[in-house]
């Protein structure tokens, strides 16, 4: 006859008040049904676990054996139950994230910060890439929710995607560039662009844009991540189509220069692809209240 956990945590208790009647009234029991759990526990070991007296019960030797086994899941259980007391609560627990490069540079510092201001007992993991690697990341299982510019592209049922806000892709130079003060760029010759690497929400974004029009380009260099374009814009050697997010203090310092160029499709949403909300731990669902998706134009903010 197999144990039953239930009976062992009785027992437990019993050992330790050394009384039925006291075990029953702090398990909010009657003593006939804590003896019967005493008595199914017996025929499962084969032989007696306590023995009455006068005052109580004493263990038997087949019961001080059984004991440390009974304490041992007593502690494992009261172990796992606060362990979900402190990740609800949030005491502890583990938020991971991948993003990609302009909500990383930009944007998730702030909303970090917020986050361990509530809850300074949670480790944060941050993956960082371009946007193809960090839905890889989310679909393969490293992380919980994934911050990216741009659609998210076709999603399995598995999972969703919410819109939390916009970014819009500028064209910048470097200050001294001819085209710096040019009537209009697409009587220019050829702009020599510089690009992300394939597989970047800025590039995909840029190209379906440009896409459309009959402006004329030719691509100067391809480098991986917007620090290595904005450099090599800085240093005058093309120009690029850039997060605004990641080029504003450059814009206001003077150290790049904002082209004028109207083109539709150049703003971009900002999602968070994540599985449904209910699948999600507490330290990833109380991360997405932060992202707060905007308002419709004419409503206010949610509360």
């Amino acid at each position: 006859m197999a144990l039953n956990p239930e009976h062992l945590l009785t027992f437990a208790r019993v050992a330790r008040l050394g009384s039925l009647s006291a075990a029953a009234a702090e398990l909010n029991l009657t003593q006939p049904a804590v003896s019967s759990q005493i008595r199914l526990l017996t025929r499962a070991v084969g032989e007696p676990v306590l023995s009455r007296h006068r005052t109580g019960v004493r263990l038997t030797e087949a019961g001080e054996a059984l004991l440390v086994h009974a304490q041992a899941l007593a502690r494992a259980l009261e172990g796992a139950h606060t362990a979900m007391r402190e990740r609800r609560g949030l005491e502890r627990g583990t938020l991971r994230l991948a993003a990609s490069s302009t909500v990383a540079a930009s944007l998730l510092p702030g909303l970090l910060s917020a986050y361990q201001a509530r809850y300074p007992g949670v480790a944060v993991q941050i993956r960082q890439g371009n946007t193809q690697e960090v839905l890889g990341a989310l679909q393969g299982g490293q992380v919980e929710v994934a911050l990216i510019e741009g659609p998210p592209g076709l999603l399995g049922n598995d999972w969703q995607a919410e819109v939390f806000g916009h970014d819009e892709l500028v064209l910048v130079s470097a200050p001294g560039h001819p085209l710096v003060g040019a009537a209009g760029l697409g009587h220019a010759a050829p702009l020599p662009l510089i690009w992300r690497e394939h597989g970047s929400g800025t590039r995909e974004v840029a190209e379906q844009a440009l896409a459309g029009t009959a402006l004329r380009t030719f691509s100067r260099l391809e480098l991986p991540g917007t620090e290595a374009v904005k450099e090599a814009v800085i240093q005058g050697l093309g120009l690029a189509l850039l997060p605004e997010l990641r080029v504003r203090r450059e814009l206001r310092s003077g150290v790049l220069v904002r082209l004028a160029l109207a083109l539709p499709g150049l703003r971009r949403p900002l999602s968070r692809v994540s599985a449904p909300t209910g699948q999600l731990s507490f330290a990833a669902r109380q991360f997405l209240g932060l992202l707060e998706p905007p308002a419709p134009e004419g409503h206010p903010p949610r509360r």
